[in-house]
Formats: C-alpha cells, sequence, structure tokens
C-alpha cells in the first residue's frame, strides 16, 4: 500500500499526474467504493454489494468489477470499459485529510511525474506563482463534494442495517468442469426482511430515498452475468459456468 503524505508547495511544486490515473488506479482493484448517489449509475455496469472495510470492519457501498482480487475486467489499458467513472477513481491520488481543508497525495509512483516538457498531457498541481491550478481546485471541488456523500452513504447503511436488511453472501463460481470457488466478504439487501417491514418502515425509507436504491442494488445482481462474460473473455483456464449466491453459512450457521 502506499504512502498518503500532505500536498505542499514545497514538496509538490513540480508534481503532476497522469492523464490515465483513474485507470492505473482502478486496474488493480476488483472492489470499488461507492457513494449513495452514485448507486443508479455503477449499477449499469456492474452488481453493486454491501462490503465491510478492511480497516474499521464498517459495512461500505462497493461496486464489484471482478471475480478475482487485484484485477479489473472493465480495464483494457489505457481505455476505461465502463459507462461510469466512481468517484473514487476520478480523483485519484488527491485525497482529504483529517482536517478537509488539508489535500493529501497518495505516493503512487505509477500516476505521479516531475512537470517537464515531456510530461505535456499530465496534470500539474502548482503554478509559478505556486498557486493550485484548475486542475487542482476541480479536484477539490469534487473532494468536497464526496465529503457530504460519504457521511450520506454512512446514513443509509447505519438505516439498513439497523432494520436487518443486510443480508451476507457466499458466491460459489461454477465452473464448467463441476468445480467451485467461493468469495466472502460481501452483503446484499435481504429482500425477505424488506417485504416483511410494515407500512410504517416502508414509508420512512420511500421519504429517505432508500427505498427505490435498495431495490436498484437488488437487480443489479443480474450484472453478474456481465461479469461471467468478461472473466471467461479473458480466462485460459476452465470457463465459468455460472453463479451461485448463498447466504454465508459463517454468519448463519
Amino acid at each position: 500500500m502506499h504512502q498518503l503524505i500532505p500536498l505542499t508547495v514545497a514538496d509538490h511544486a513540480k508534481t503532476a499526474i497522469t492523464p490515465d490515473a483513474a485507470v492505473i488506479y482502478a486496474s488493480s482493484q476488483h472492489l470499488l467504493n461507492v457513494r449513495l448517489s452514485e448507486i443508479s449509475q455503477v449499477m449499469a455496469d456492474v452488481p453493486v454489494f454491501f462490503s465491510r472495510h478492511q480497516q474499521t470492519g464498517q459495512w461500505l457501498l462497493s461496486g464489484l468489477y471482478s471475480l478475482s482480487p487485484g484485477q479489473n475486467l472493465w480495464v483494457r489499458h489505457p481505455e476505461w470499459l465502463g459507462s461510469y467513472q466512481p468517484v473514487c477513481m476520478q480523483t485519484y491520488p488527491l485525497q482529504l485529510g483529517s482536517d478537509p481543508s488539508q489535500l493529501m497525495l497518495v505516493a503512487d509512483p505509477r500516476v505521479l511525474l516531475p512537470q517537464t516538457p515531456a510530461d505535456a498531457d499530465a496534470f500539474g498541481l502548482f503554478d509559478e506563482q505556486g498557486q493550485p491550478t484548475a486542475f487542482l481546485r476541480q479536484q477539490k471541488a469534487i473532494l468536497d463534494k464526496d465529503l457530504q456523500q460519504e457521511y450520506l452513504t454512512f446514513q443509509f447503511v447505519k438505516a439498513v442495517n439497523a432494520l436487518g436488511l443486510i443480508k451476507e453472501l457466499d458466491l460459489h463460481l461454477i465452473l464448467a468442469d463441476g468445480r467451485s470457488q467461493v468469495i466472502k466478504g460481501l452483503a446484499t439487501v435481504d429482500e425477505d426482511k424488506l417485504q416483511m417491514l410494515s407500512a410504517e418502515q416502508l414509508q420512512q425509507l420511500q421519504r429517505q430515498g432508500y427505498l427505490l436504491l435498495l431495490h436498484g442494488m437488488l437487480l443489479s445482481i443480474s450484472r453478474l452475468n456481465r461479469l461471467i462474460q468478461l472473466t471467461n473473455q479473458q480466462t485460459t483456464t476452465q470457463p465459468l459456468k455460472s453463479i451461485k449466491l448463498e447466504i454465508s453459512r459463517s454468519v448463519h450457521g
């Protein structure tokens, strides 16, 4: 994992970011973080699941872009094959610090370049007067907006979890020769429990704008068929026949 460092004029006056930074970042991510406002765009390409934060264990929203960690089937470098790039891609390698006024930089040598004439297509971060470039100002504006979306997403996940609507899954990958592999760590909406909610609870979800998104997440599971197609286009071994979803035994016994 690359180090996260404060972005400063003193250290990064000549630093530039490659124009394909988003695709380079995504190429090694089978899960991409999704905000509440992005569900409808992301589900046009891939299934949207709940997944746990690696450090905190909290539930997040994620798009599933590959069935293999470290791979992204929507990247054919330098192209992004999806119809939408999540904000976590758009702003890489920039992040907000614990103090949102302080920008942080992921020290990823794959996407950071010295700003020289040879790097004419790269995006500089500071101008000759040490002021943020238009590119950096635009990225900061996207990150500021995303901070609010992060909070709204947290509220959504909290409300859904409080209603017991998060159902952990095992994804069984069935190969053509009959063998199977299992993917753990994902969860979806518990449709049975959703249907059992009271009229008042459903109305509350509707008022919050959550009900349509929950149904959208359930519908997005059909995008697993596209993942099967892309997996089989790239595999040199046994093709993938189907994916079977089962309630996680580690949770439900």
